[in-house]
Formats: C-alpha cells, structure tokens, sequence
C-alpha cells in the first residue's frame, strides 16, 4: 500500500498542473520543510504526519494601522486537519482538508490536500474553483529536513494561473535551537525562480524568533509558548521592503509544548497505592497510568526546577515490597536534590513506614497505627484435606527447595522450605531496618527495640519518634506550608505529567522501549484465568517485545518483569525471542517484586538484569505432575473404565495416579527439563552448569543475594534499568530520553475495531499508550 501511493505522489507530482497566488492567506514563515512552524494544510501536507497532539490555531490579520479582524480558523491532529479563511473585503471564503502519512515511520511522509473556494459567492472569479497540494518531506537525521511541494492548478476566466513547485531544506547543526531555512520557488518552466532563507532562534524555552528573507520580501516573527496555549506574530514587506501587513495566531493544543512562564513553587500531591505494572484502559475511557510511569515522573521530578516538593498520601498498601523499595528510592533522589518529601501516613505496615522513613516530615492520622513489626510467611497445606475428598496430588519436583507443590502433596513445612523462606525472610529484613534506621536516623539496634515494642497507635507513633505529627489528611497542605516557611501551589501526579512539554525531533524518534511481562505465564494471549489471576501469554510477549524492536529509533529494551514462574514450553518461548532480539540491540531486564522460575528464564537470557534488593528471584528448577480424581468418583458412585492401546497411552489420566513406569518417565522429562532450563541460566549468565546447578535447586533468593550469587547484576529498579540502557545506547541526555510502553492496552471485552492502535491514538487525540513522556534533562545521581 505505502509502493502504491509513492507511485501515486510521483505520479501526480510529474502531471497535475498546480496554482500559485490563490485568495487567502499565506503563510509569513513559509518554509516547505519545516511545516509545523504555521499551518501544513497551507505550507507542505506532509508535516501533517509530524504533529502528535490536537492543534486549534485561530489567526488573525492587521495592518500598520489597525486590527483587521479574525481570518482563519483551523485544526490539526495527527496524520489530518482542516481550515477555513473569510475575507469580506475579497467576498469570498475557503477551505482546505488535508493529511499525510508516512512512508517511512519518522524519517518519510507524504501528504495531500484539497482546497476549494465557495461556490455561492457572486462575483469573484475564483468561486467554485478547487486545486490539489501534494507534499514531500525527508527527515533521515535529527539535523536535516528536505520538503518538496506542488499546489493544483486552476483555470480562471480571464487566465490560467501556473504551476508552483517548491523546494527547500532546513538543518539544525546545533541540536533544536538554531534552524536554518532555505526554500527555493519556481513555475513548471523554472522562469521567475526565487530563493529565500530563514532561521529560526529558541531564545529561551517558550519565547522563539523567526526571521526570513527573499528577493521580493523580508518577514520577521516572534512566538510565545504558555504550555498548552501559544501566541504567534509576525511581519512582513514586499518587494520594496515597504511593510504590507502582520498576521497573528492563537493556537491551542492538547498537549503542552515550552513555556515562557515556568511555574516555580509547586509541589506535587499524589497517593501511593497498589500500582499495577501493565497499564490498563477500562471500556471507553483513557488508559490508566503503571508503576513505570509513576516511577520515571518522580524521576523527573528530582531534576524539576520548577518543583519545590512532593506531598505523598499513604492510605492503602504499597504494593509488593520491591516496589515499595523503588518509590522510597525515587523520593531519596528528590530530597536528595534539595526539595521537601512531606508524607501524610492514614494507616501502615512495613512497606507503607519503610516509604514513609525517607520523608522530612511524616504526619500521621489520629486514628491510624503504625505496623512496622517485622516480616511473616504463611503457607497453607492441603494434603490431609485433599485425601479426606478423594483427590490425589501425583505432583513431583526437581530441585531440593522447589516447594511451590508441598502445599498439596504434604500436612507441613520441609526443612528445606523452611530453611529457604527463614534465609529470605532475613534478607528482606536487612533492608526494611537499614532503610527506615537511615531515614529516621537511628542505629538498627535501636529501632529493633521499636520494632519489637510495636504496633503503635498515632500517639505512641509520635512519642517513639516514628512520626513527626497527627492531623488529618485536609490539614496537610497547611501544615507543610508552616514547615516549608512560604506559599506553594499543589498539582496532581496527572497534572503534572499533563504540564511536562515534549520537544520535538526530527529524524528516528530515538528511544528506549520498555516492555512489561507480569502474571503466570502461560502459552497463548495474555489475558485472566481463574483462579491465578492475571495471565502473561507468551504469544503476546512475543510480539510486544518483536514490536518494539522493529520501531524506527529503538535503541534498547528494556523488560520489566514481575511474574512467579508458570509453564515451561511459554517460558521458553520468551526466552528465545529475548535471545534472538538482543541480537539486534541490547535487552535489559528490570525485576520487579518476583521474577522466579519461568520469570526467571526469562530474564536470563538478558544483557544485564537489574533487581531490586527486595525482588524474590530464583528458584530455578521443575515442578510437574497431575492430580487424581479417582477416589473422589468412587465416592461419589461413579466409574471410569479405560482402553488403551500401549502401555504409557493413558499416563494423563485424571482418574488414577502414577503407575512407577510412568512416574519414572515423568521424572526422566522433567530432569531434561531441568537440564535444558540449567543450561540456559548457564549460557545467559556465563557460569558452568555445575555453578548454577549449585544455587539453583528450586531455591528463592533476594535480589541483593541474587547479586552476590551471579543471577542479578545490578541493584536497581525500573528508572535505573532505563538510565543505563540509555546510556549504552549513546543517547545523548540533554538532548532528552523518550520511553514508549508496550503492550498498548486495548479496550477490554468483546469489543474488535479494525486498527485499533492508531484508532484509539486518534480517539484520544496523542498517543498515550507509548510515548510516555520526555525527561529533559534525564537525572542520574
């Protein structure tokens, strides 16, 4: 479809006659390769495949003595848009609807428009006329533009107007700030040829200067951005370099862009709840934010001029451990940055307190407690109560601590299970009390006494030193503001991710792509099944992570996991393609709060594995088998009779166990499955078979043991796993870091439109499902 129309656009481009001066306004900076400066409709139609974001652009005209009125009206999104001009004193309005599309994402677009003037208007020659504008732009390197552009032509009564081409090219040789302009205009027989140039100068963020200059005119211009509302003016002479006239306009857009008033002195208020890894988008509504991109807005935050502070609201869980761990990290960088951390604790347990300790101030509900008294595990065991209703666990495992099935097949605890869960359960208490003992500046013996002495109501919170305050949650802006010794305005997480500008690039959009894999894996789509829950199907992973690797200007991935494991064929699966694609560029693994057995496969096969000291990873080995229902159908009066024609034909049978061939045969599978699963942890990580098969066995480990055994490289969380793919990637950081998330959440149920990515990128006017948002500067402590 894309050779098609490149054929077509050639086509037309060697045929159609085009028109030149048409009633109607035109462009003061006029620059064929660089269209988003104005209007593209008006300038070269391409540009439409540039613009990511809704654009309401009201413009006006004036002269050297006064204010003429309001002219024009127009509306851009990306790939189309439409204006309309009105002009009584040339008694006649027109319209033109264009759109572009690329030929090669980011780098070639193409683009077309329709113009037409009104067809009921007396007595003006170009009533009922129409023309078409073709459009070329080239971007194959951040500093280099290249438009080409044809306008249609029109018969008039009295004379046939020519074909215009244009041509021209811009570069930026010092990043975004300089752009130099050159076009060149001419007619089909190339008489009456005119050479321009322009550039343009980024002052300061939001306040830009624009001047051109030709044969027959000099045109100068300034822009003021506010975020999401802009204000353009600009001037112009003729030939004689006598002034003719000023155009303006107001433009409004969905998403904001530099702005000359940067706030100062706010503070942004958000909650910390259990935040999901995988974005979600409920039915008809816009897509629901993750844990990743709460993470990379507090990163961004750290280095925010603008922002003085955070106000964090506690009033649920965390979430798991290790992203407790994360957030407090990221809330560290912020104070460490020299903004206030204020935190307003309803209720908490240890993960919610071991967030809390990082605050300068921690007030706290009267009626909340705090819970920080240590770490449990509870296991349930079901195998008496599995015997009492008939139904046998026929399950076998390989590997001394794999014990995911002892909950089934034995009454109570192994030694090696419980050696294992007392190993970890330590390891992750090492860092809650070296965490909290570092934020509220006590010794780790002294807060074991607190520990120990605990709960604690608000009172006794506050009379131990835990808490700083009580008061209510509407009380905590006040109080904050006393503390801080001046004024602040609040914004939300969402406000302020919605006031963050994005500055374009030209060329490959280079960046990093982040892929989340959570929940049991499982073969097929990812999706629920009850009674685990959320399903990683190893089909959907697959082409996620093939789809970010195929977009134009990925540098890296990075993959996000946070899954305990599930079936072995799906976990393989991922596993290939993770090797196959860091072939290409580089795969970097960000743990979550588990990635074990298949979760771990997985990430094996990585460039390098970051994990949180709090991540439960490991437990490498097998677990297979099969449950017997047969006693529960004796019970209940009902036989099962079988036929068979071999000895091992009905082995699967639900309806008895094992016979000791069979269960022999089991085990020899499962070993080379564990030999194979062995083997890839081996490869992936650069150990011997023996090494791995030394910790592995089935048995979980921290991410700060991981390190320590070889299985993890590095302490860190999702926002450090993206800062060092950056930086092998040679992405320069004052240049800015884009991030696009995968898998683009769809609508949920039984709902199928065809496209449905870029239909509900349209639908929402930008597409907040990948690009995430751009860290300018990227923050690295």
């Amino acid at each position: 479809m894309k050779l098609f129309s490149f054929i077509l656009i050639l086509v037309l481009f060697s045929s159609i006659t085009a028109a030149a001066v048409a009633p109607g306004p035109r462009e003061i900076f006029n620059w064929v390769a660089y269209p988003e400066v104005g209007n593209p409709e008006l300038i070269n139609p391409a540009g439409f495949s540039f613009i990511d974001n809704l654009r309401l652009r009201i413009g006006m005209a004036a002269s050297d003595s006064a204010f003429e009125g309001f002219d024009r009206l127009s509306i851009a999104f990306p790939g189309a848009g439409f204006s309309g001009w009105w002009s009584d004193d040339h008694n006649m309005r027109r319209f033109t609807l264009s759109g572009g599309t690329y030929l090669l994402d980011q780098i070639v677009s193409i683009g077309a428009g329709y113009t037409w003037f009104d067809p009921t208007v007396k007595d003006n020659p170009w009533s009922g006329k129409h023309f078409f504008t073709l459009g070329l732009t080239i971007r194959p390197v951040e500093w280099f533009s290249f438009g080409m552009v044809r306008q249609g032509g029109v018969d008039l009564p009295d004379d046939d107007v020519e074909a215009v081409y244009r041509a021209g090219f811009a570069v930026r040789p010092f990043g975004n700030r300089f752009t130099f302009v050159t076009d060149f205009e001419t007619e089909r027989d190339l008489d009456n040829g005119q050479f321009s140039g322009g550039v343009e100068f980024r002052l300061l963020d939001g306040l830009t200067i624009r001047a051109d200059a030709g044969s027959n005119h000099i045109s100068f211009g300034l822009e003021a951005g506010f975020g999401t509302t802009s204000v353009a003016c600009g001037a112009t002479t003729d030939e004689d370099y006598s002034y003719t006239g000023s155009r303006g306009d107001f433009t409004f857009s969905s998403e904001p862009g530099p702005n000359l008033l940067t706030p100062s002195n706010r503070f942004v208020r958000f909650e910390i709840g259990e935040m999901d890894e995988l974005r979600q988008r409920p039915f008809l509504s816009r897509t629901q934010s993750c844990f990743t991109d709460m993470a990379l807005l507090l990163d961004r935050i750290a280095s925010d001029g603008s922002v003085s502070g955070v106000i964090v609201d506690i009033r649920g869980s965390a979430g798991s451990l290790a992203q407790a761990e994360e957030i407090r990290s990221l809330l560290s960088r912020i104070a460490r940055s020299g903004k206030k951390v204020y935190v307003y604790l309803e209720s908490g347990s240890n993960a919610e307190y071991y967030i809390a300790s990082c605050a300068s101030r921690i007030w706290m509900h009267p009626s909340g407690r705090v819970a920080f008294i240590g770490l449990s595990s509870e296991t349930f065991f079901l195998r008496d109560f599995l015997n009492n209703i008939g139904i046998y666990p026929d399950l076998l495992h390989i590997g001394e601590y794999k014990s995911a099935s002892d909950m089934v097949t034995r009454s109570d605890m192994s030694d090696a299970q419980r050696r294992a869960t007392t190993s970890l359960l330590s390891s992750l208490q090492v860092e809650l009390i070296a965490g909290v003992a570092n934020g509220r500046g006590l010794e780790p013996a002294q807060l074991h006494v607190i520990m120990n002495a605990g709960p604690y109501s608000a009172g006794r919170a506050v009379t131990a030193g835990m808490v700083y305050g009580i008061s209510f949650q509407d009380e905590i802006e006040k109080l904050a503001r006393e503390d801080f010794g001046g004024y602040f305005t609040t914004v939300s997480l969402e406000e302020y991710a919605s006031s963050v500008p994005e500055y374009k690039v030209w060329g490959p959009d280079n960046h990093i792509a982040v892929v989340v894999a959570t929940g049991l894996i499982m073969t097929g789509s990812s999706g629920s099944s009850f009674p685990f829950g959320r399903t990683m199907g190893s089909e959907s992973i697959c082409n996620a992570l093939r789809t970010a690797a195929s977009q134009t200007g990925v540098k890296a991935i990075v993959l996000r996991i946070d899954s305990p494991g599930g079936d072995a064929l799906a976990s393989d699966d991922i596993h290939h393609a993770v090797e196959r694609i860091r072939k290409e560029i580089p795969v970097i693994v960000s743990m979550g709060g588990v990635a074990a057995s298949g979760g771990y496969e997985i990430a094996c096969g990585a460039d390098r594995i970051f994990a949180d000291r709090m991540t439960i990873t490991g437990s490498i080995g097998i677990i297979s088998g099969k449950f017997s229902f047969g006693a529960l159908l004796d019970s209940l009066g009902i036989n099962v009779e079988e036929v068979t024609t071999g000895p091992m034909a009905s082995m699967s049978s639900y309806f008895r166990p094992y016979t000791d061939v069979e269960r022999g045969r089991t085990f020899d599978l499962m070993e080379d499955g564990y030999n194979r699963f062995v083997g890839a942890v081996a490869s992936g990580r650069g150990m011997t078979f023996e090494e791995v098969d030394s910790i592995a066995q089935g048995r979980v480990w921290s991410g700060i043991d991981g390190v320590e055994i070889g299985i993890v490289d590095e302490i860190g969380g999702v926002v450090d796993a993206i800062h060092y793919a950056a930086g092998i990637s040679e992405i320069d950081p004052d240049e800015g870091l884009r991030i696009r998330v995968y898998p683009i959440p769809s609508f949920p149920g039984s709902l199928e439109i065809p496209g449905l990515g870029i239909t509900s990128e349209i639908l929402e006017l930008f597409n907040p499902e990948q690009i995430l948002y751009l860290m300018q500067p990227i923050f690295i402590d």
